[in-house]
């Protein structure tokens, strides 16, 4: 399973970098998101005014809160609208995350052994929130509500770094 969100990781990390490098009068964002329960990664880059991708890799569940660790890669399309102030905009969209989520429980197998409730996770995630980019810096602070739901092996909310606040420094 370390293997396969390295393997993912390693295939936002050069996804993101093609499109970076690829953008055509696109602004690319890179920063930090810090959330209650753990934090990570972001990187967003506009394809145009009001449409951008946004790519998270994301740890949960560290402080020990509910259903212990986790780790995930978050892929997100999001629509912008910009407010009278142009430095204003709230954004909302959705995407997929998947990656490693530690439940933090044991139990006793067939065999007899106590096993770890670690699996892998594959779900959609939600966003929206708003954010603010400064005028003469080129920095973006953000705070968003970005919920999500697990489909493997049973469909299940997953509450880790669901509420979260980015910085972003933007380059042309």
């Amino acid at each position: 399973m370390k293997k396969l969100l390295l393997f993912f990781g390693m295939a936002l990390v050069c996804a993101l970098n093609g499109q970076i490098a690829s953008a055509k009068g696109g602004k690319a964002g890179l920063g930090l998101r810090a959330t209650p329960d753990g934090g990570g990664f972001t990187a967003k880059l506009f394809f145009d005014k009001y449409l951008a991708f946004e790519g998270q890799l994301n740890a949960g569940g560290i402080n020990g809160g509910w259903g212990g660790p986790s780790f995930n890669a978050v892929g997100l399309l999001t629509y912008h609208i910009i407010l009278p102030d142009p430095s204003w905009r709230i954004f909302m969209g959705g995407g997929v995350h998947a990656g490693v989520w530690d439940r933090g429980w044991r139990y006793v197998s067939s065999e007899g052994r106590y096993m770890d409730d670690n699996r892998g996770i594959l779900g959609v995630d939600g966003i929206g929130g708003v954010e603010y980019v400064f005028k003469k810096i080129p920095l973006g602070l953000s705070a968003d509500i970005k919920p999500a739901i697990n489909f493997l092996s049973e469909a299940e909310f997953f509450s880790h770094n669901m509420v979260g606040l980015s910085a972003r420094f933007y380059f042309k």
